[in-house]
């Protein structure tokens, strides 16, 4: 096809050699297109690929920070407050008491009573800060 396109019978009949050398050009020409267009769109698509996952990456590092920053308000929060450790006697193994477990229903009224005021007073009690 490419044959009839590009030149005539008597001209192929003529210079065959040099027909024939055209032929191989035109079809490694096309062969050279074609792997430079797959060639691109593999590079194209890998690009995409990389730049979601670089996304990603960066996302997880935002979030990395994120924590850590929590993490430290969380500590010194914690160590400013940290009055009770202050009163604590360490102790021994031989100064621990050992108490009975308490029966179920004994358990549950006195939960039901006192957990719920105390966790009330506990959640109104806590300062709101504003804020990240």
């Amino acid at each position: 096809m490419l044959n009839s396109l590009f030149s005539s019978k008597p001209v192929q009949r003529k210079f065959s050699i040099q027909s024939a050398l055209h032929i191989v050009l035109d079809g490694a020409l096309l062969g050279i297109l074609m792997t430079v267009a797959i060639m691109s769109s593999v590079a194209l698509h890998s690009q995409y690929l990389w730049t979601k996952s670089f996304t990603k990456l960066e996302t997880t590092r935002d979030l990395n920070r994120r924590i850590l920053e929590s993490t430290s308000i969380l500590e010194s929060y914690l160590l400013k407050n940290q009055k009770l450790a202050r009163h604590l006697v360490s102790t021994k193994a031989e100064d621990l008491l050992y108490v009975d477990r308490p029966k179920p229903e004994e358990t549950k009224k006195l939960f039901d009573m006192t957990f719920k005021s105390k966790l009330l007073e506990r959640i109104s009690s806590f300062p709101i800060k504003s804020g990240y």
